[in-house]
């Protein structure tokens, strides 16, 4: 039974730092798309199809990666559970200022933008 609720434990950790990279990603994407005046119908080549679609995955991919290390280092007692929750709060601070989310607000306004698939242009 102990190592049920590890591994539950683990996956909600794995979530938690996706949810990050994917409130990051699609932030990052959002404004790219609108720096770049995308519109909604406009076919983008490769290259802007490529980066678009990395802005939003890369975040995700590269938190997860991040955090299992952390999380590897909490297992192996070389980090205490706070600072492990200290580091996650400071990078998702870190990121999220340069990314100029101030608030919920700014996030759903990104996913708008993204995710409503309308005409108007951004």
């Amino acid at each position: 039974m102990a190592d049920d609720t590890g591994e539950s434990k683990d996956d909600v950790l794995v979530w938690v730092w996706g949810l990050l990279g994917g409130i990051a990603g699609i932030v990052a994407s959002a404004k790219y798309a609108q720096s770049a005046g995308f519109a909604y119908e406009e076919k983008l080549s490769t290259e802007q199809g490529l980066l678009l679609v990395g802005l939003l995955f890369a975040p995700v991919f590269l938190s997860v990666y991040i955090g299992d290390h952390f999380h590897k280092a909490v297992q192996l007692g070389r980090m205490s559970w706070e600072i492990y929750w200290t580091v996650l709060s400071g990078i998702a601070a870190a990121t999220f200022t340069f990314l100029g989310i101030t608030g919920v607000d700014d996030v759903l306004e990104a996913g708008k933008l993204f995710f409503s698939g309308s005409k108007e242009s951004p």
